[in-house]
């Protein structure tokens, strides 16, 4: 791994990439300690972090960082792109996970382009022309381009140059397109991959193993402001470089890979100069594992989870929502409800789903914790009716309007009784009749309505939006077998609920599915004509 802060800027012996290109940018590594305002003939606005300075200097054609969030890793790729695309006719390409994230990371992009006094233009296009993949770009006056777009193998074979694979553990079809984007190194440029772990599996778990980034250990401070050393049961050592706030590794595990590796956690980059309270950090983030995970940099097996998050990621899709408002799905047909009910500990979660086809689609999610039983009723019925109404719920609110229009837009909804739930269910379902079904939360229930939910995305039945809280709350539960043999599901108590999110997709996917007919509804067809309506009572 170099650490010499450095970047290349020269133009290259041969525009078109392959070795030459290459045993310059080698040779300039080799033999150039300047500094990034030697380079750029300016000084940068920000100072760059000791693990930023390292990933601008490093022009390895394969490279790795393994990453706690929000450390200021996308400010240092971007920024490296910019100053890249200095030298004439350069092409770099990021690679995100949604639309979201790929406009979030051209912003940056342009944020360097004006701080640093660069003129460039910078536009929006479709990737193919009829479709709805979204191109951005900011093109400079040298003939260089960076583009910006969400990742897929079409994506990643519509261009060749340079790639920065943006939070790459949590795009879908992670290895199609990684072996799509391959062969790119063969013609001299580099490709980047920058990422959170995202557990024990897929293709970014696979190169940061290989290039020896999976390791873990116990962190300790040795000193007031320096560094931090990890135990000796952990990958390596760091020292303080003499003279410098920076950490450089004293040894590293022998790896074989081509990649070259950079891991920076949470404490490491406080060492560094991040200015951070990490305790508050911690404090506030939901469970031991998202702290392992996403700021300590550990790669957690999922085995225990029933829904491993592979799965997760490939019902992930930009076009499911949370935040549709209900008046505007009162044309569509297939409207179905799942609700979990809790109180002051749990949340209680009413999540509607649209079916097209026979895929479900997330449309409207409303959470609330704290509130009384009759406030809840009224949202839940504003849900049911399409109004509207009672969607926007304070956690401090003590009113919220009755919706007078009883005529139901869903088609079905299934309301968790057990316990607190009793109350509501039983009004619920006094108001609205078989429209609303009951559900006992017994372990034999849960035994039939979650593997409804693995089965659902294990066949790609069902589409959510990218939300780090769903994908939380799927992946929290797991199945355990008792000493007795019984099959058992459950998760984790935490401040952000008990897994309810997964508990209302189960009973929204189980109101979805074909219901029982009602003795007492059929009784009430007798001698009626089907015309008159007898499918929709039995459908």
């Amino acid at each position: 791994m170099k650490a010499n802060g450095a970047t290349r800027f020269d133009p290259p012996l041969n525009e078109l990439g392959g070795d030459p290109e290459r045993s310059r940018r080698d040779a300039d590594d080799r033999g150039g300690q300047a500094s990034v305002q030697q380079r750029v003939g300016f000084k940068p606005a920000l100072e760059l972090l000791p693990y930023q300075q390292r990933w601008l200097g490093d022009s390895s054609p394969l490279k790795i960082v393994v990453k706690a969030r929000q450390i200021g890793f996308s400010f240092a790729a971007t920024l490296r792109a910019v100053f890249e695309c200095l030298r004439p006719k350069t092409t770099w390409i990021f690679l995100s996970k949604g639309e979201r994230q790929s406009r979030l990371l051209m912003e940056k992009v342009q944020e360097h382009i004006q701080s640093c006094g660069i003129v460039a233009r910078t536009s929006e296009s479709s990737f193919f022309e009829g479709t709805m993949t979204k191109q951005l770009e900011a093109r400079f006056p040298n003939g260089s381009v960076i583009y910006g777009l969400p990742a897929n193998p079409d994506t990643a074979r519509g261009y060749t140059g340079n790639v920065t694979l943006d939070e790459f553990a949590f795009h879908q079809d992670a290895t199609k397109v990684f072996s799509a984007l391959y062969p790119t190194i063969t013609r001299g440029y580099q490709l980047e991959v920058v990422s959170t772990p995202n557990g024990q599996q897929g293709k970014f778990f696979e190169i940061a193993k290989a290039a020896g980034l999976t390791s873990s250990g116990e962190w300790k401070v040795v000193s007031d402001k320096q560094a931090l050393t990890p135990n000796p049961s952990s990958s390596g050592e760091w020292r303080v470089v003499s003279g410098k706030q920076e950490l450089t590794p004293n040894h590293l595990p022998p790896i074989t890979s081509s990649w070259s590796g950079h891991r920076v956690d949470i404490y490491q980059a406080v060492a560094q100069g991040f200015q951070i309270d990490i305790e508050g950090l911690r404090a506030g983030c939901d469970d031991e594992e998202t702290w392992l995970q996403e700021y300590c940099c550990e790669f957690l097996s999922d085995a225990q989870n029933y829904i491993p998050m592979e799965l997760i990621m490939g019902c992930v899709s930009e076009q499911a929502t949370t935040d549709c408002h209900p008046e505007s799905l009162r044309g569509a047909r297939d409207l179905f409800l799942g609700v979990d009910i809790g109180r002051k500990r749990d949340l209680t979660v009413a999540w509607l789903f649209e079916k097209t086809g026979d895929v479900l689609w997330s449309r409207v999610l409303l959470t609330m914790k704290g509130q009384t039983f009759d406030i809840q009723e009224r949202a839940i019925c504003d849900l049911i009716e399409g109004s509207g109404q009672g969607l926007v719920v304070s956690d401090k609110s003590d009113h919220l309007s009755l919706t007078t229009n009883h005529s139901a837009m869903v088609r079905r909804c299934a309301i968790d009784q057990s316990g607190l739930g009793m109350m509501l269910a039983e009004r619920l379902a006094k108001k609205y009749g078989a429209l609303v079904e009951p559900v006992q939360f017994t372990a034999q229930v849960k035994e039939r309505i979650a593997p409804m939910v693995k089965q659902a995305f294990e066949d790609r039945l069902v589409r959510i939006p990218d939300n780090r809280e769903i994908r939380a709350d799927v992946n929290a539960v797991k199945r355990f077998v008792t000493p007795a043999g019984n099959i058992r599901f459950d998760a984790e108590h935490t401040d952000k609920g008990h897994a309810d999110r997964f508990w209302a997709l189960a009973l929204a996917l189980n109101a979805a599915s074909a219901p029982a007919l009602r003795f007492t509804e059929a009784a009430a067809l007798v001698g009626e004509p089907i015309a008159a309506g007898m499918m929709d009572k039995v459908i």
